[in-house]
């Protein structure tokens, strides 16, 4: 076996030098007078209704409904454009139409004043007459497209070329315009319900519409979001459905599972020392257990005297932080070499708690807890995710590990009905993208009978990884202790906690950053067999499943080069285009190369589907004749005149998803490959979904593995060439980290 290497490249920062040409139709686009007129009436329809309808704020909310996916560059740029304001300044909201998987297209919701709409209304009147007078009545590809075509655009009331190019560009990527409304609507007694955001905090929303709080159940959560009953919610969906931007469910919980055999058994344990902390957020913790005094019992005053209760839906948390604490001793063959860990617990509920409620008590408890760096997470909802906008809770998630460096391990949620017809979607929280979420399957590898599945927004790859969670029969069962002595378990909730012990053995143990630690995970969940075709159940398994020995997380084989990077990305594009990969004696490269890139963006819930507010694309490979990166992907959304669609950006380059696995397939018959000037190259490409955001700095930790072809181990070559480059090249040793993780630990007496 090969150690893991840490290389301390050398990246430089570029700046974004490509220019933008005039903006031309879409090879089969075309843009029609007949089409505009509708466009028209449509705008005409929707002041009409509210000038019809009880003002209550003081603009309007519009939908644009798209003919296609659409990237931030493809959006409309002048229409609904006045008052110094872009479009995009003015998007609430961003949805999926309800057409199937694969056909579903952008509807985006602005906030714009009558005066806009107005102004658009006019300059679309100005663009029939140009098509008319110009076209025929119809603009198409062929007869509008520039450099091809000499157009006059003079004697159109003083419009600019460039304003009536955009128009009408504008208008080749619009179906229709509408008046905003959730089309999705659950079946429950309570709700969240979160309104488009607008000049109006929500009290004042609830003021206008004369409801009467002293009657009616209302509870707020910041300036856009409430709970309310069914009762109340009729109301809102009578009088102002147009402001719905969201509706989920306002409970989380915890799901019972069967108890089979439960025995008090004589465990011992010796006493914590300076083991490292696992956070758990859960049920109470039942101090009558035989590990209590390595688990810090957090109680808050809301909950004093409740942690001792006894019952079944109090030992959920207990069992949880046993499998954290000694679940190797629990489950031998589960033993990853991992040793023990203290937890630092913290019971919210006894098996249900309100959504915002939860939020607040996690926003407390890790504000209070910056120490800890891994948080486990096992309550969930039994409704599935939304296909159009992210949960409030696992948002909530996401923010804060956007803002700290902390990493959440969510459960994949199980699917408890009685009866069932196919798998269905996740529940919340299991929807946050930068929690790593994990589902259950059996001894053998294969989803559990409970699994429910992915993917989030119609294409984020939810969950990441799976794990052994146990399943129905007695024999696939985990086991896991409580107060009623050691018990026989299923559920997501257990297969979570054995990767949070993994996860904080590589970030507190080991060291890595949480980047590099999400990374590593993930690389060693995909391996070599993910981009196979014949690999199956991506929406139940989510990468794969992960080994149990951290030794294998930590190691490559033989003839593998594995290294891990840790960077910031501070600008247009950070690369490495000297990464001196060794050749072999005909000077060619005998690999086949994968890559993982992982990293905490900044999230809005606010934009729906468009929920990711940075991107960061990947590129790996050799440096060809002309001194580019030859991607082993074939990535080329940033290559200066190459087109990629949105579309085929997201489902083929994971494009604003925060993980990104790239990967050669790894074949039966491999041969070595030309080297062009002697280097690989990587190159990390930022992209922010608003122009009006400034960019931070945000950091990434990326995972290559290179595979010689011919079984033979060049690790050394690697390393003896990037040190000749002057870069710092160290070996994961875990037995060195374990001693230099002791020694931190160790507390110094002053004479």
């Amino acid at each position: 076996m090969n150690p893991i290497l840490q290389v301390k490249l050398r990246f430089e920062k570029e700046k974004n030098n490509s220019t933008i040409g005039p903006k031309n139709l879409k090879t089969y686009a075309k843009v029609s007078c007949d089409k505009i007129r509708k466009l028209i009436k449509d705008l005409e329809n929707i002041l009409n209704f509210y000038h019809n309808s009880p003002k209550i704020i003081n603009e309007i909310l519009i939908d644009v409904n798209y003919n296609d996916i659409v990237a931030k560059s493809n959006r409309i740029t002048k229409i609904l454009s006045s008052h110094g304001k872009t479009p995009n300044d003015c998007v609430v909201g961003a949805r999926f139409s309800d057409a199937p998987a694969g056909k579903e297209n952008h509807i985006i919701t602005y906030y714009v004043d009558e005066d806009t709409i107005n102004d658009t209304i006019n300059n679309l009147k100005v663009v029939i007459n140009f098509l008319t007078r110009r076209f025929d009545g119809c603009a198409t590809a062929y007869n509008f497209n520039e450099p091809d075509n000499k157009i006059n655009y003079s004697g159109f009331e003083n419009k600019a070329k460039s304003v009536l190019r955009e128009l009408i560009v504008d208008c080749s990527v619009i179906d229709s315009f509408s008046v905003p409304r959730v089309s999705s609507i659950i079946n429950n007694d309570s709700f969240l319900v979160t309104f488009y955001n607008t000049e109006l905090p929500v009290t004042d929303i609830l003021e206008k519409i004369n409801l009467d709080r002293t009657r009616y159940p209302v509870f707020t959560y910041g300036k856009n979001t409430i709970s309310v009953n069914k009762e109340v919610f009729e109301m809102l969906e009578e009088k102002i459905p147009y402001m719905i931007s969201m509706i989920s469910s306002d409970f989380s919980k915890i799901t019972l599972n069967s108890i089979i055999k439960p025995f008090n058994s004589a465990r011992t344990i010796p006493e914590p020392s300076n083991e490292p902390i696992v956070g758990v957020i859960d049920t109470f913790f039942n101090e009558n257990v035989y590990f209590a005094n390595w688990v810090d019992n957090r109680i808050t005053d809301d909950f004093e005297g409740k942690t001792q209760k006894s019952g079944n839906e109090n030992e959920h948390g207990t069992e949880v932080s046993s499998i954290i604490v000694d679940g190797p001793a629990l489950n031998p063959w589960l033993d990853d070499g991992c040793g023990r860990f203290r937890v630092r617990h913290f019971g919210v509920c006894a098996n249900r708690i309100s959504v915002p409620r939860l939020v607040n008590k996690i926003r407390d408890i890790i504000t209070n807890n910056p120490d800890i760096h891994v948080w486990n997470l096992s309550l969930g909802n039994e409704e599935e995710i939304s296909r159009n906008f992210i949960s409030y809770d696992a948002s909530f998630l996401d923010e804060l590990q956007s803002n700290n460096n902390v990493i959440f391990v969510v459960a994949g949620t199980n699917d408890n009905r009685n009866e069932r017809t196919g798998r269905i979607k996740v529940g919340t929280p299991a929807d946050s993208l930068n929690s790593i979420v994990v589902n259950s399957v059996k001894r053998n590898g294969l989803p559990a009978s409970y699994s429910r599945k992915g993917n989030i927004l119609s294409f984020f790859n939810k969950p990441d990884v799976s794990y052994y969670g146990g399943d129905y029969e007695e024999s696939e069962r985990i086991t896991a202790y409580s107060s009623n002595g050691e018990e026989a378990v299923y559920g997501t909730s257990f297969a979570a906690p054995w990767v949070s012990r993994k996860l904080c053995y590589l970030i507190d143990v080991m060291g890595l950053q949480r980047e590099v630690a999400k990374a590593l995970i993930i690389d060693s969940a995909a391996g070599w067999e993910y981009k196979k075709s014949t690999y199956l159940n991506k929406d139940l398994l989510g990468y794969g499943v992960l080994p149990i020995k951290i030794d294998q997380i930590l190691a490559s084989a033989s003839e593998e080069i594995k290294f891990v990077i840790y960077g910031t990305s501070e600008s247009y594009r950070t690369a490495n285009y000297g990464i001196p990969v060794p050749m072999d004696e005909n000077d060619k490269y005998p690999y086949v190369a994968r890559a993982v890139l992982c990293y905490f963006p900044e999230c809005s819930r606010d934009q729906g589907v468009d929920y990711t507010m940075r991107e960061l694309s990947l590129k790996f490979g050799r440096i060809d004749a002309q001194n580019k990166i030859m991607d082993i992907n074939e990535n080329k959304q940033d290559d200066e005149k190459s087109f990629v669609d949105e579309r085929s950006s997201r489902k083929e380059f994971r494009k604003w998803e925060n993980t990104k696995f790239i990967s050669k397939i790894l074949k039966n018959k491999l041969l070595p490959v030309k080297s062009y000037n002697k280097f690989w190259g990587i190159s990390v490409t930022s992209k922010e979904r608003l122009a009006s955001k400034t960019q931070k700095p945000l950091n990434f930790g990326i995972v290559i593995t290179l595979k010689e072809v011919n079984d033979i181990n060049r690790i050394q070559d690697f390393i003896r060439a990037c040190t000749v480059r002057g870069w710092i090249v160290n070996k994961l040793d875990i037995q060195n980290q374990i001693n230099i993780y002791n020694t931190n630990q160790e507390d110094i007496v002053f004479d």
